[in-house]
């Protein structure tokens, strides 16, 4: 359960950085962002990216004990065996952005996503930009305003930037491309393990509770009975010694033939009328 909350995330940090990209491409200032600040937050979160794919794979952080690395076959499969299968025809993997690497699995993906908006902050981004301790930059106060030259969106420089540069490409077709299916694929494999073991919890639960249910039955009929025996033997034996302590002497025949049909039982009576 804990892998379902990071592996979901994954989706909206590579969305995050999707649009963090075109901001900072783009600077048209639609953002309200000047480009230091989209650098950070790309880097920031680029960076918080890399730790959850990291913690889902491999566990030992974000409260993950164990990746899916060891526990999870068809995890392994998408990420690491060759095919696309996150695609409605996983037979077809042809990438001409990426070449070759939806063929080689998700995680190739997810690496090739990584290194391209590595080298958008590079190349695009001012020479101060970088990650802050305190994560992306925000602002003091509202009134703390940047000036823009304009805020207009340049159609013809947005679509001559991502015919030219495939990096950008590359990051912008992955808003609801290859990695943003795949991870999906995913977060549906995780949602499936875990309906899993609550099925399997359930039916243990069930289990659990038919033996508790049978021995509680068991146990208390069985001490009914032991009980009903016991009290049967000892009325038995009150009998016996209320007999005993009959003067048999002032009996006549009758009286003692009575007692005796009583406490000796029919069978021993008809025996003894046989004779």
């Amino acid at each position: 359960a804990p892998t379902i909350n990071p592996s979901g995330r994954r989706r909206t940090l590579t969305r995050a950085c999707v649009h963090l990209t075109r901001e900072l491409v783009i600077n048209d200032g639609l953002s309200r962002m000047n480009k230091l600040e989209v650098a950070e937050a790309l880097a920031f979160y680029l960076n918080e990216l890399r730790v959850a794919n990291d913690a889902v794979r491999l566990g030992g952080a974000l409260g993950i004990a164990v990746g899916a690395d060891a526990r999870n076959e068809k995890h392994n499969k998408i990420m690491y065996n060759e095919g696309c299968y996150w695609r409605a025809n996983p037979e077809n993997c042809s990438y001409p952005l990426r070449p070759g690497v939806a063929a080689k699995g998700l995680y190739q993906v997810s690496l090739a996503f990584m290194n391209a908006i590595e080298s958008v902050l590079d190349r695009y981004g001012p020479p101060e930009a970088k990650l802050s301790p305190m994560g992306p930059h925000h602002r003091e106060n509202d009134d703390e305003v940047h000036d823009y030259d304009h805020v207009v969106y340049n159609a013809t420089r947005a679509k001559k930037i991502m015919t030219e540069d495939r990096d950008v490409a590359f990051i912008l077709d992955n808003f609801d491309g290859d990695l943003f299916q795949g991870y999906a694929l995913i977060v549906q494999i995780f949602d499936e393990e875990l309906q899993g073991v609550i099925q399997d919890a359930m039916t243990d639960n069930k289990a659990i509770f038919a033996v508790f249910v049978l021995v509680t039955f068991v146990g208390v009929y069985w001490m009914i009975f032991l009980t009903a025996v016991k009290e049967a033997f000892n009325e038995g034996a009150k009998a016996r010694t209320f007999v005993a302590r009959i003067p048999a002497h002032t009996l006549n025949p009758l009286e003692i033939e009575t007692l005796s049909f009583i406490f000796q039982g029919r069978r021993h009576h008809e025996e003894g009328n046989e004779d």
